[in-house]
């Protein structure tokens, strides 16, 4: 049995099984699981994990490149049944009608953008090998230090995880996961998904060219995810406590 954290339990079977269901997985399960996104806010800002509570926890936005892209690739049959506007910006009579019938609506010039692309990415033999050997968008469900955290693996293969990322500049990507905290991402999904963090690998895109890139988890990197994790573990078990009274975040370095 699984219990989420609103005490509920559930035959793992069957939770996972409703996971598939993005709406379920990021609305029940995003109110009664932690994830990679909300221990990250544990960890830096609890303050804000307290306001963001009872909040929307669905993914809605104007656009999201990352979104139509994965879809593109993983989901082909998510991404067809997307609203598209062929409008020139995300404004105006037309954009808002569409925006009031459809819970998501994207610009027809950003679909073409995104099918380019997408194109040139699939057209890759390491890609076309790695997704004919593996599953796309599964989910997982577990414990880690006695609390319920979901995820789900974009691609999982045999042993292994790879985890499609868009990014603006393909030379920031490695800054960009460790300012992102992705190193949580890798510390939870090696947990759930049973796998060790040296079959664990970062496919980056970037939005403006196309360019790709496959980068592969250090020690290091792993090890710091494991001390966000704790950290906000830490946190949310003091939230639990009826505790509110945070430091606000702050960084030290030196120039």
């Amino acid at each position: 049995m699984i219990f989420t954290l609103d005490g509920k339990a559930w035959r793992e079977s069957e939770l996972l099984e409703k996971m598939k269901d993005d709406s379920f997985y990021f609305g029940y399960m995003g109110e009664n699981s932690l994830s990679s996104s909300s221990i990250k806010l544990l960890s830096k800002d609890p303050i804000k994990y307290i306001d963001s509570i009872g909040g929307d926890s669905g993914h809605k936005s104007a656009f999201d490149f990352g979104s139509l892209f994965h879809w593109y690739v993983l989901e082909p049959e998510v991404y067809a049944k997307q609203v598209f506007v062929d409008v020139e910006k995300r404004a105006g009579k037309v954009w808002k009608e569409a925006l009031a019938e459809n819970d998501r609506v994207f610009l027809q010039k950003d679909k073409e953008k995104v099918e380019e692309l997408a194109e040139t990415f699939l057209s890759c033999s390491k890609i076309g090998d790695i997704l004919e050997k593996s599953t796309p968008e599964v989910p997982a469900v577990g414990y880690i230090d006695g609390l319920c955290f979901r995820a789900k693996a974009d691609i999982l293969g045999d042993g292994y995880i790879a985890d499609l990322k868009t990014c603006q500049n393909l030379k920031w990507f490695k800054s960009d996961a460790r300012k992102f905290g992705y190193a949580a991402q890798v510390y939870i999904y090696c947990s759930l998904f049973d796998v060790t963090y040296d079959n664990f690998v970062f496919i980056a895109i970037d939005k403006s060219t196309g360019e790709f890139g496959f980068f592969s988890v250090s020690e290091q990197f792993y090890l710091s995810g494991k001390e966000i994790v704790e950290q906000g573990i830490h946190n949310y078990k003091r939230i639990a406590n009826g505790e509110t009274d945070f430091e606000p975040f702050y960084i030290e370095d030196i120039l």
